[in-house]
């Protein structure tokens, strides 16, 4: 690599040759420069050419007048020179810089008796650069661009010479190849060596103009200048920032880039979103023309999630809440992904999104009349419904907006949870059968999360990978309530039956909890390990450790629980990490029941509490009747740990209690269907990337693939092999294992036949799959 510098320095150093069998080596090489062109590189040139200056005494920059010059090239082992100056030697001569001086100026000195008269004698015994007498003296322009010089291709009207002049400095130390690949040089190229990053620097200086211009040093804000004229039709200084802003807005010409540069981190940018609402203009359509790119302007956006607020509150009064949520979605669906989703201002773009594959869902589930099926397909993809749901509510912020997706999930989700309720109840009162007992070998620790819906088990799988993490049903003890569930799935080994109001009762009839679950742990060689100390025991045995977050922030926050529940499987993915990393070899989560948490609080229904036992034998949703009181026409079960006392669940998803949201305790899929959760070390080498499911809500696709952990972009693509053929994405995962992919309508329509394609970070296709643009997989 040679350097810019590198080729005026050894100019500078061949300006001293001299024929040693005829001459005396020149005092020194002299070096006029007139317009003072070459004054920003010399502090850099010294480094390399032992160059003196004529100037006020300054021995920091080997700068001093004609005199002391004079001096040193007679004594320069006597002068005080800066560290940075390049030893003279035979080919490394001495370089008499002269600024604002002209060649005869040296001439005509002695006879004018002036400062320079000094240098009048030494001229005699120098050589100049450029040697001829009559040349003109270089410019960085002429020299850089000459062939005698550094060969470049330079553009020679005034814009690029000022440009070369302002950007001299950084222009010196680029490679002389690289500048000769980049063809012909004008004021654009050379303002960019200068601008490392010019777009990120126009869009600081408009985010913070007077900062950043303190900031900029001369030629800096120079180049900065005359990008923003060449390329972008508009001037900093004249025309300021909200000019800028309106340009950025309406994202023409080159201004598409520079919006695409915002759009990718405009978190970085924090002032330029009110820039832009001061900037975006008053359209008045004419002759059909309006706004191309609505979606630049913060308002705009604002005016969309207002009208999608009142839209989703609306639904509880819409003949057809399914079709009319998929069109929302699809009308807002671009927004979903823009600019301002990506700084959480448009959290209803996102939640419609989850509304319309939630409806898509419900409305194609099958509800199967056998107890077994629904099992099945609820572990399968049921207790997906569930998980939007919870995504619907967590996209939504603020209260006015978690109150119309309340009131969307309650035109839309509620009705399914209560038909499925139904259908799961009428199968079960005459085939249910809680499964009790856990058998585990040594080397296994049983992590127990009360109310781990089926869903949130999903969501925990996930975060262990690469683990080996297995999911599968269960059936919960009746009642879907903790002090009921939690022994069915403890691995105790004494006889359980039934205790008072709920209670699992140990044989001296002590309620299974606290410290007598304890015991009863102990007594099957259990260690108990406490979950706040991150107690880890001894590998080789058996161990027992348990949270009960999730069910305490349901009944304590209801909707807020979405907000905060992912925050708690984290801590439980590290749970598990930290055991097997302890050495355990298998983890089993385990949970006693999962939650009802609907858009709407549930529908009271009356239950006499003359059937009862009173209050300490009835929760919202179920209740312990009494053995020789009329039964209610409501769902009744025998309780799992005595089959002779009658349990009472609340039909469908109603509660005997008004006012209530997140519940448990009764007949339904997401209370009863739990899930089993087997961790291991995964012994196998990494597996393949894969698609494993591909699901259409209109335009929008859903895809999942494994492994979870995989790095990976989704594109979907007309032609599986052309890149050119993009019709949606590129898109990061939303999760590990799920990507959810737009497809522009006008590039693919509905039933298009089209390619989800997976990618490697480096553009390479890991897996493909064919599908249909809006259809069902």
């Amino acid at each position: 690599m040679t350097l810019v510098r590198a080729i005026v320095a050894k100019a500078l150093r061949d300006a001293g040759a001299f024929n040693a069998g005829a001459n005396f080596a020149p005092a020194a090489v002299l070096w006029a420069d007139p317009e003072r062109t070459w004054e920003p590189v010399i502090r850099s040139l010294q480094e390399a050419v032992p160059i003196l200056v004529l100037g006020e005494y300054d021995p920091a920059t080997a700068q001093g007048p004609a005199l002391w010059l004079r001096a040193v090239l007679a004594s320069p082992e006597s002068a005080e020179l800066p560290s940075h100056l390049a030893g003279r030697d035979e080919r490394n001569p001495w370089v008499i810089y002269l600024p604002g001086i002209s060649r005869s100026s040296v001439a005509e000195a002695s006879a004018l008796n002036d400062s320079l008269a000094p240098l009048a004698e030494v001229a005699i015994r120098s050589n100049w650069w450029p040697s001829a007498h009559g040349q003109t003296p270089w410019t960085p322009h002429s020299f850089l661009s000459s062939k005698q010089g550094a060969g470049l291709d330079i553009a020679g009207d005034a814009a690029t010479k000022a440009a070369l002049t302002q950007v001299l400095d950084k222009f010196f130390f680029e490679d002389i190849d690289d500048l000769k690949r980049m063809g012909r040089l004008d004021s654009s190229r050379l303002h960019h060596l200068v601008l490392d990053d010019s777009v990120r620097t126009l869009l600081e200086w408009m985010d913070d103009p007077v900062s950043v211009r303190s900031s900029l040093e001369g030629a800096r804000w120079q180049a900065l200048i005359a990008s923003c004229k060449s390329v972008y039709g508009f001037s900093p200084e004249k025309d300021g920032a909200l000019t800028a802003a309106s340009k950025l807005g309406s994202r023409a010409g080159e201004w598409s880039a520079v919006w695409q540069r915002f759009a990718e981190n405009p978190a970085r940018y924090p002032n330029i979103a009110n820039l832009l609402d001061q900037a975006r203009p008053s359209v008045v359509p004419l002759f059909g023309d309006t706004d191309p790119h609505p979606g630049s302007w913060p308002s705009w956006n604002r005016d969309q999630e207002e009208a999608l607020r009142t839209a989703l509150g609306a639904l509880a009064t819409h003949p057809n809440p399914g079709d009319r949520v998929k069109d929302l979605a699809a009308a807002h669906a671009a927004r979903e992904d823009n600019v301002w989703a990506a700084l959480g201002q448009a959290p209803l773009a996102r939640a419609v999104g989850h509304l319309a594959e939630l409806a898509d869902r419900a409305a194609t589930a099958k509800p199967a009349t056998d107890l077994e099926t629904q099992v099945a397909w609820y572990g399968d993809e049921g207790h997906m419904i569930d998980d939007l749901a919870l995504r619907a509510i967590s996209a939504a912020k603020t209260a006015q907006d978690r109150a119309a997706v309340a009131i969307a999930l309650g035109a839309l989700y509620d009705p399914w949870v209560d038909e499925s309720a139904r259908a799961f109840q009428k199968a079960a009162v005459t085939n249910y059968h809680g499964r009790t007992g856990l058998d585990i070998g040594t080397g296994t620790a049983v992590v127990y999360v009360d109310a781990l819906r089926f869903d949130l088990a999903t969501r925990v799988a996930r975060r262990l990978s690469p683990l080996d993490a297995a999911v599968e049903t269960r059936l919960a003890a009746f009642p879907s309530v903790t002090p009921t569930g939690q022994p069915a799935v403890a691995p105790i080994a004494i006889t359980v039956g039934g205790g008072t109001a709920f209670d699992a009762a140990d044989d001296q009839g002590r309620s299974l909890k606290g410290a007598v679950l304890r015991s009863a742990l102990a007594s099957a060689g259990v260690q108990f390990l406490e979950w706040d100390a991150a107690e880890v025991g001894d590998p080789s045995g058996k161990a027992w450790t348990q949270t009960n977050s999730i069910d305490s922030l349901g009944h304590s926050h209801g909707h807020a629980l979405a907000d905060l529940v992912d925050q708690q499987l984290d801590l439980v993915a590290e749970r598990v990490r930290g055991l097997l990393d302890a050495g355990w070899r298998k983890v089993v989560i385990v949970t006693d029941h999962g939650f009802l948490l609907p858009g709407q609080a549930a529908q009271k229904v009356t239950l006499s509490l003359q059937v009862t036992e009173g209050d300490a034998a009835r929760k919202p949703r179920v209740a312990r009747l009494k053995a020789a009181a009329a039964r209610p026409d409501f769902p009744i079960l025998p309780w799992t740990w005595d089959t002779s006392v009658d349990m009472v669940s609340a039909p469908g998803a109603a509660a005997f209690e008004a006012g209530r949201l997140y519940e448990h305790g009764g007949l339904s899929l997401q209370e009863c269907v739990i899930p089993v959760v087997t961790v291991t070390r995964s012994d196998t080498a990494v597996a393949p990337v894969q698609v494993e499911a591909v699901r259409w809500t209109g335009q929008r696709c859903r895809l999942d693939y494994s492994p979870a952990e995989a790095d990976i972009v989704a594109e979907i693509r007309l032609r599986p092999a052309d890149a050119s053929s993009v019709v949606g994405g590129p898109k990061s995962p939303a999760e590990p294992g799920e990507v959810k992919v737009l497809v522009d309508e006008e590039l693919a329509p509905a039933g298009a036949v089209a390619w989800v394609v997976l990618l490697d970070p480096n553009g390479g296709v890991l897996a493909q799959t064919q599908t249909k643009v809006g259809g069902a997989e």
